[in-house]
């Protein structure tokens, strides 16, 4: 489908974790995408427009744009954050091509941070659409890195989908645990992945996150010995901005 740019609107401001939002803005009948895209937003500032790129956090289904994003203090987030509700926006899109295999037999998302909104939407989509299309007997396993149990973006949703999508299966690793924390501890590695997939070789992973994330990704995917053409990647370049 062909990118277009039109004018939307913000519509609400939802707090997901300490430094985490979502802000929703207006979404036209005539603007469609498919899971797992991204758009480019413009927003009005005191220095005048500044604009960056974001992946939908919300699924076709849904009627709104879902833009989610920490807060990192740059120029950007700063304006964004501080848009009245129903400031004015431009948002241009849809491109990319990190989208849904709903041929594979065995699916494993290695995410973490914000670099789970691409598959929010996914998954968000496939619970709407009752997963029309999957391969019969499909498997979804999501190792969701987050850096504690509070910063979770988005758990309640992943809690549902659970027990909304056949076949998926959601592991959240924590890099700063509590002491009553009982899952994976650290980051994703070979060994979180060899204990709860048979036969990791044989799966296709979509990895999505920050450039660091992707590249520390990336070696376990050597160490598991999974072949180039199992390996879908969105890599959040500038996500600091």
């Amino acid at each position: 489908m062909a990118a277009m740019t039109f004018k939307s609107t913000l519509l609400e401001k939802i707090p997901r974790s300490a430094d985490t939002t979502s802000y929703r803005f207006s979404r036209p009948p005539e603007y469609s995408f498919q899971a797992g895209q991204w758009y480019t937003i413009t927003i009005p500032s005191p220095d005048g427009p500044l604009d960056h790129h974001f992946s939908h956090a919300d699924s076709p289904t849904e009627p709104f744009i879902e833009l989610t994003t920490r807060l990192t203090g740059s120029a950007f987030k700063n304006a964004l954050d501080a848009l009245p509700l129903g400031t004015e926006v431009e948002i241009e899109g849809p491109y990319g091509r990190f989208l849904f295999g709903y041929d594979r037999p065995r699916i494993a998302f290695l995410t973490g941070g914000i670099g789970v909104t691409p598959v929010r939407s996914m998954l968000r989509y496939l619970a709407d659409t009752g997963g029309e299309k999957r391969v019969p007997g499909q498997e979804l396993v999501v190792f969701y890195g987050s850096m504690t149990e509070d910063g979770i973006v988005y758990k309640e949703d992943f809690d549902w989908f659970e027990n909304a999508i056949p076949g998926l299966r959601v592991i959240h690793v924590i890099t700063h645990p509590t002491e009553s924390w009982r899952g994976y501890s650290g980051f994703i590695t070979a060994g979180v992945i060899r204990a709860e997939l048979a036969d990791p070789s044989q799966w296709t992973y979509y990895v999505v996150g920050p450039p660091p994330m992707v590249a520390a990704m990336d070696k376990v995917m050597e160490q598991l010995e999974v072949p180039r053409d199992q390996v879908v990647v969105e890599s959040f370049a500038g996500y600091e901005s």
